[in-house]
């Protein structure tokens, strides 16, 4: 296919899409003037196939890990640099209704394929990974902007739809054309903190993550406050997460940095994606929100699916789903 395709955003979403058309053959461009409040600047890229305080498997876990997998140590083979890395997770409980709701979804089954050893502290997560993506997004830039493919300025997404066959916006937050939609937006802080002695391949979770980093160092995070927007570093996430590292280990630690990004969803918490109901030059991939990392290689080959073989996008999600109009 060679359609002329702009993609606009190289965060996870744009990245990913890059990477699926350029494997399909599509001819595309990107477009992206750095987002300081993105998501994927400050995101730990953590996969989980167990999820959230109900402790339920992730929406397709089954079907979407093995995508992330794949592609992301194809990536990591095309670009030459660390990117996967598997994980068992240490889920702590937080109190007795997490204990209890696991015990539920044991009792029926749910679970079996992820959660195995339990104890009285709390049970072990297999099949879990983490994604370096801040290193993908660099990485993946530099080979685009070598290739002329990616060029670093702002663009309005409805003015280029007469310029190019097809737009897609992957910026993360999204107005104008896709104002239909109903984001929703969280601000989560994180921390960087420098702690000795923890197991490489193992992350904590209680309440917030704890993600062993290479040199002694770890990620902490993310806190969420709904409805913000803005990036600016407060001393009650700091505080907050500090008192999560202490639940979690009894080592030392000290800050070493803090910083926030803007996560961005819809009320269902699954991905945003496919061409705007009245106007078919418009497209969209977004509302990744927490899950961006398991989301996005099995969102944006659904892309490159439709666009080489006209496949139509799951129902689920499918941008038409909340359109209106």
């Amino acid at each position: 296919m060679n359609a002329d395709i702009l993609i606009v955003g190289q965060g996870l979403a744009g990245t990913m899409l890059g990477w699926e058309l350029e494997r399909a053959g599509v001819k595309f461009r990107l477009v992206d003037a750095g987002h300081a409040r993105a998501a994927s600047r400050v995101a730990t890229g953590i996969i989980n196939p167990i999820t959230g305080r109900r402790i339920v498997r992730s929406w397709r876990a089954d079907t979407l890990l093995p995508i992330a997998r794949e592609s992301y140590l194809a990536l990591e083979a095309e670009l030459r640099v660390p990117l996967w890395q598997d994980l068992r997770v240490r889920r702590l409980y937080v109190d007795e209704e997490e204990r209890r709701m696991l015990a539920e979804e044991q009792a029926r089954d749910a679970l079996s394929d992820y959660a195995r050893v339990t104890d009285s502290d709390g049970f072990w997560i297999e099949g879990a990974a983490r994604v370096d993506v801040p290193a993908l997004i660099a990485a993946a830039r530099e080979r685009w902007r070598r290739g002329g493919l990616l060029q670093e300025e702002r663009v309005d997404v409805v003015t280029a739809r007469n310029e190019h066959d097809l737009v897609i916006d992957c910026r993360g937050a999204i107005d104008g054309a896709f104002g239909f939609v109903r984001w929703q937006y969280s601000k989560g802080e994180c921390l960087t903190i420098a702690i000795e002695g923890l197991a490489p391949n193992v992350a904590f979770n209680r309440g917030h993550w704890m993600m062993p980093l290479s040199g002694g160092l770890a990620r902490v995070g993310a806190t969420h406050a709904p409805s913000r927007r803005d990036t600016v570093l407060t001393a009650e996430a700091r505080a907050a997460l500090e008192a999560s590292v202490r639940t979690m280990s009894d080592r030392k630690f000290a800050v070493v940095d803090q910083d926030a990004g803007v996560r961005v969803y819809v009320a269902d918490k699954k991905p945003v994606a496919g061409r705007h109901p009245a106007d078919a030059r418009l497209g969209v991939f977004s509302g990744l929100g927490g899950k961006g990392a398991l989301f996005a290689p099995a969102i944006a080959r659904m892309w490159a699916e439709h666009l080489v073989h006209g496949t139509p996008f799951d129902r689920e999600v499918d941008v038409a789903r909340m359109w209106r109009g």
